[in-house]
């Protein structure tokens, strides 16, 4: 009952923190960290994978990290099979406490974070084993920053016939097409691509943020992990 007790707190602060359509031109001028998880599918707090893309306003390129994560469990069949990694990816390969201390630091004090459905999932996952960890470490510490989900930001700006969701139909609509599904990196150069076609489309002028295409490594990432996609 406690533990429901929290997780229900930690739903409340996240999505106090999100970022609607129509507030966006207040988060001009700040850092963007994209990111996705990958989780073990056995816990909510079991990630496996961390991947993200800083950008920020005139810097000559996008910053980028990834790490694969040892799990504290097993990984169940149907994220083996999504992703493509077993076990033997994960020989070597830090524990969750060992790589969530760089990533909070990749993210910052100060940048908006950005995924799909990403308050509703990796912000609580972050948190749920933030709290995990602080049992053993006594250090409690929450990661709450504004973000902004491009699920919910999808569903105000397109049009009401829209009906799949989901980050691969979005893109697809879009044009584009992803070279590979279902791992973390990948799905935060998505998220932010995705995020640049819905810009486009805001009826009522476009805020101004960074481009993945701004810079010769922006554009050499997405190119590398997307196509375009000729049938639409």
């Amino acid at each position: 009952m406690q533990k429901r007790r929290q997780k229900r707190r930690m739903e409340r602060s996240i999505r106090a923190q999100v970022v609607n359509v129509e507030h966006l031109t207040a988060i001009e001028g700040k850092a963007i960290v994209a990111f996705d998880l990958e989780l073990s599918g056995t816990f909510p707090d079991d990630i496996i994978e961390i991947g993200a893309i800083r950008l920020q306003e005139g810097a000559d390129s996008v910053s980028v990290f990834h790490e694969l994560v040892h799990p504290r469990t097993f990984i169940n069949r149907t994220v083996r099979k999504m992703t493509g990694l077993d076990k033997d990816d994960f020989k070597g390969k830090d524990r969750l406490p060992d790589i969530l201390p760089a990533f909070l630091q990749f993210v910052g004090e100060d940048a908006v974070v950005l995924g799909h459905a990403v308050g509703d999932n990796d912000i609580l996952s972050i948190n749920l084993a933030l709290a995990r960890i602080a049992k053993k470490t006594g250090q409690r510490r929450k990661f709450c920053p504004p973000y902004v989900d491009t699920v919910r930001l999808a569903k105000s700006i397109l049009s009401k016939d829209t009906t799949k969701f989901n980050l691969e139909a979005l893109l697809l609509h879009f044009g584009w097409r992803a070279k590979q599904k279902h791992r973390a990196l990948d799905d935060a150069l998505g998220a932010y691509l995705l995020f640049e076609c819905l810009l486009k489309d805001i009826p009522h002028g476009i805020p101004s943020f960074p481009s993945l295409f701004d810079t010769p490594s922006g554009t050499e990432i997405v190119l590398e992990r997307f196509e375009r996609n000729e049938e639409s």
